[in-house]
């Protein structure tokens, strides 16, 4: 019989592999640790833009979760069927009898729901999160020799918040290389009267700048309402007013929703959105069971949450790893999240800015861009190799 402990954890993205890695590693191997996950490869999510400009391709860029066998960490290609906390019991299509654990991390992240923009598929827009998209969309953008393209975020909360305007800022490298920028417009569309709520108005005018110094439209306070054919979208206003814009080339951020498993599993109740969890803990109200990453909505404020990114399901991952490593070594833990993370926000010609956030600061949520270098672009890239090293290429 086993003597050690069974830790579930569901997910495969920044928090699920940070969480099984670091348990792995403070943990003997009689505790055995599951990885379960519906893909059968981990890719981040940052490097959908960089298989947009040619720099990546999409089939290089996967790396196969079945490496996490290799360092001790049993993985499961599989879909989620139910959660249940009281039996502490997960099942699977596959497993339908059900695994078994002591502890249940649930980093499951955020889905994404482009159907909700009626038109959006029909008249073939392209998801900025969809990786599969980006092979296509490059290929349309390069042939393209006038017109608009149009970007839009349907709504809030979405994951990698800058997403967006980098996006925008490498379409414009593209085009200004391929000698097209000259007859095609940039326009970004936001629902919020400024680019980035989660931070505060430096930064805004930061992003700004950067979209004017460029040529980019900005377009605040527009909600895309609908795709009304392959050339026109309607947005619509807090007054439920509407305006419409042209367009040649679609690309949106798509609604995002937690896993319907989460919400048939009971863990998101009735009027709320995402899974909740304490601010420093990350424990849910079930015993032995932890919420982290793009699944959770963890309120700072009135108005701001814990932004939708890697980084903060990796801070939250360490915390919660150390929680049952002390728990399980009957200690006392005093391991807490901090609030604190940052991101790199890629400028077009091999530069990045650095944005640097705190939003546990005693005087508010602080938030600081620093100007784009190729010092910051460099380090974006080495980001992702030490993260895909350590989690899925070196051994024990």
């Amino acid at each position: 019989m086993l003597k050690g402990k069974r830790i579930v954890i569901l997910g495969a993205g920044f928090g699920g592999l940070a969480c099984a890695n670091l348990l792995r590693e403070s943990l003997s191997f009689e505790h055995k640790i599951t990885v379960i996950d519906r893909k059968d490869y981990f890719l981040m999510g940052f490097v959908n833009l960089w298989i947009l400009n040619g720099k990546r391709t999409l089939e290089d860029s996967k790396i196969s979760l079945s490496n996490l066998n290799g360092k001790g960490i049993s993985f499961l290609q599989d879909e989620i069927i139910s959660i249940n906390p009281s039996e502490k019991i997960v099942t699977t299509s596959s497993q339908k009898h059900g695994i078994g654990y002591d502890y249940l991390v649930i980093a499951l992240g955020a889905e994404y729901a482009p159907g909700k923009i009626e038109g959006f598929e029909k008249y073939g827009g392209f998801n900025l999160y969809d990786v599969e998209h980006m092979p296509q969309l490059r290929k349309e953008i390069l042939a393209m020799e006038r017109g608009k393209i149009a970007i839009c975020v349907t709504g809030f909360p979405y994951k990698c918040p800058p997403a967006p305007y980098e996006a925008s800022l490498i379409i414009n490298d593209i085009l200004v290389k391929n000698r097209t920028r000259g007859s095609i417009d940039i326009d970004v569309y936001c629902p919020a009267p400024i680019p980035l709520p989660v931070a505060g108005p430096n930064v805004n005018q930061d992003v700004n700048d950067l979209l004017d110094k460029n040529h980019i439209g900005f377009h605040p306070s527009h909600k895309l309402k609908d795709v009304l054919n392959r050339d026109l979208l309607e947005f619509e206003y807090a007054d439920n007013s509407k305006e419409y814009a042209n367009y040649n080339l679609l690309i949106a951020i798509p609604p995002h929703i937690p896993p319907l498993v989460t919400k048939h599993s009971g863990f998101i109740k009735y009027g709320q959105n995402w899974m909740d969890t304490d601010k420093f803990t990350l424990k849910t109200e079930y015993e032995n069971v932890f919420a982290i990453g793009d699944i959770t909505e963890i309120k700072v404020n009135h108005k701001v949450s814990i932004p939708k990114a890697g980084i903060f399901a990796e801070g939250q991952a360490k915390v919660v790893s150390q929680q049952i490593v002390d728990h399980i070594n009957n200690k006392t833990s005093n391991s807490k999240f901090d609030g604190k993370g940052f991101c790199f926000m890629e400028t077009g010609e091999s530069k990045a800015g650095y944005i640097d956030t705190d939003f546990y600061n005693t005087e508010g949520p602080a938030t600081i861009l620093s100007p784009p270098s190729e010092e910051s672009y460099r380090k974006k890239i080495d980001f992702e190799k030490n993260r895909i090293k350590d989690w899925l290429l070196s051994y024990p």
